[in-house]
């Protein structure tokens, strides 16, 4: 079998072959956009049901053949309990099962493992960062392709107009490990000539701004929070690039740090969202007018809390997705909750396409301790969310480290994790950490919303000062 590095450049090759007709597709109108919908949704429909044992039963009441896009209230929404309850059945590669692949990812967690493609073929994440519960994603190679493409296709049609001058290197910044799917991801250049290079999110900024300061790149791609910070330190004079775009992610981007950027280099900076299930789902082209929904390769609907569509420019409580490629692992009308307000008007990035007017969810606070030391919470999800004994957990700051609540199975050893996060957050900048890590039953939620804050700063503490 082909190790990684050959199997990372094939993909990128395939990557780079698709990019001319994702970039076309952005000047598509609404109609044919709706077009594409309907007749990739009946050949992803017809797929599902034939190869996915849960989808089978999920879908035994339609055609295919005469579904509408009107007719998909008809089909029951699915959640991550539902993929992680029936994972098995979920996938239609019926040789995959979810112990394989867990263990797939733990070995590539301790190094005993390098090649981050099982199979050859598939990348597998797993994800408990916003909603604390676990759940393990397969990306197909098709998947990995549209992904990358709809991730920088804005960023491609750009330098097709205006070739960029001088050296071309992008920074990015994101999660150390390919574990997590923003390592697979982000450093995918459409660009044959663009250098990447990957700086881990979890470093202390001071580290982070040395590194920028060296490798003097001309873009910069990261966790919208990381790039808020970066923002800061140029402002202060501290970091010392002058990149010509700026792209985030991950989550909810500040119209403080969208200020500061002007300020510093006179730039925007180009929002985007998704999220490891789905992929990255929409990204923010010139017009600085909200990202861009890839609707010629997903299905949204802006539900309210009982799944009932909500109404253009109203706020959506979540979003029901439905992706069009990538066949491993069917997701028809996935659950994310995002709070989220479309706009249908006019979209001069993309005509077919909706935009997002504005995002509320999955908003990680940094933790800020004596001496202004910042911790991002990926230190944290790089530990907690790749552990399978842990379903669901909280994190909260204490004075000198954390105290951590998990749900858990009863061969879970907290100790461990303790000293695994003590290890992580003294590399992030905060040595001699203390971390407490309690089994609980279950954790606290908001007494009316019944939602699930993740990451609780101490009250004294600002995300930003």
């Amino acid at each position: 079998m082909d190790d990684f590095g050959t199997l990372r450049a094939k993909h990128l090759n395939d990557v780079r072959a698709f990019t001319p007709e994702a970039v076309a597709r952005l000047s598509w109108s609404r109609e044919r956009v709706r077009a594409e919908q309907l007749r990739r949704l009946r050949r992803f429909l017809t797929h599902a049901r034939r190869d996915s044992p849960f989808h089978a039963a999920r879908l035994a009441h339609i055609d295919p053949t005469t579904f509408r896009l009107e007719d998909l209230a008809a089909i029951p929404a699915m959640t991550k309990n539902d993929v992680m309850n029936a994972w098995d059945e979920v996938v239609t590669d019926r040789q995959l099962n979810l112990q394989e692949v867990s263990t797939h990812l733990d070995r590539l967690v301790s190094g005993k493992e390098t090649n981050a493609y099982l199979h050859g073929k598939y990348y597998a994440a797993a994800t408990g960062g916003s909603s604390g519960k676990r759940g393990v994603f397969l990306w197909d190679w098709e998947t990995f392709v549209v992904t990358a493409n709809i991730t920088y296709r804005m960023e491609a049609r750009k330098d097709l107009l205006e070739t960029p001058a001088g050296p071309r290197r992008t920074a990015v910044i994101c999660a150390g490990s390919y574990v997590h799917g923003s390592r697979f991801l982000f450093p995918t250049m459409l660009d044959r000539d663009r250098e990447a290079r990957v700086f881990p999110a979890g470093r202390p900024i001071p580290e982070l701004v040395a590194g920028l300061n060296e490798y003097q790149p001309d873009r910069l791609v990261g966790y919208a929070s990381v790039i808020h910070e970066l923002c800061a330190e140029a402002c202060a004079r501290r970091l010392k690039i002058s990149p010509r775009r700026i792209s985030t992610n991950s989550e909810p981007l500040l119209d403080e740090a969208r200020a500061m950027a002007l300020e510093a280099w006179g730039i925007n900076i180009h929002n985007c969202w998704g999220s490891v299930e789905i992929g990255l789902a929409a990204s923010e082209g010139e017009s600085f007018d909200g990202p861009s929904l890839a609707e010629d390769f997903l299905i949204f609907e802006a539900v309210d809390s009982g799944n009932h569509p909500v109404a253009d420019l109203a706020r959506a409580e979540k979003v029901l997705v439905t992706k069009l490629y990538g066949t491993v692992m069917p997701l028809i009308r996935y659950e994310l909750t995002d709070s989220l307000i479309l706009d249908a008007s006019p979209n001069a990035d993309a005509p077919g396409c909706r935009r997002i007017r504005e995002i509320t969810g999955r908003s990680d606070a940094w933790f800020v301790y004596p001496g202004n030391i910042r911790i991002h919470p990926m230190s944290f999800r790089d530990v907690l969310g790749q552990d399978q004994q842990i379903t669901e957990y909280q994190v909260q700051q204490t004075q000198h480290g954390a105290r951590v609540l998990a749900i858990a199975d009863d061969s879970f050893t907290p100790d461990r994790v303790a000293r695994a996060l003590t290890q992580a957050l003294s590399e992030a900048g905060l040595p001699g950490a203390k971390v407490t890590v309690e089994v609980v039953a279950e954790l606290p939620r908001h007494p009316e919303t019944n939602k699930l804050k993740r990451f609780v700063p101490l009250e004294s503490s600002g995300a930003f000062r």
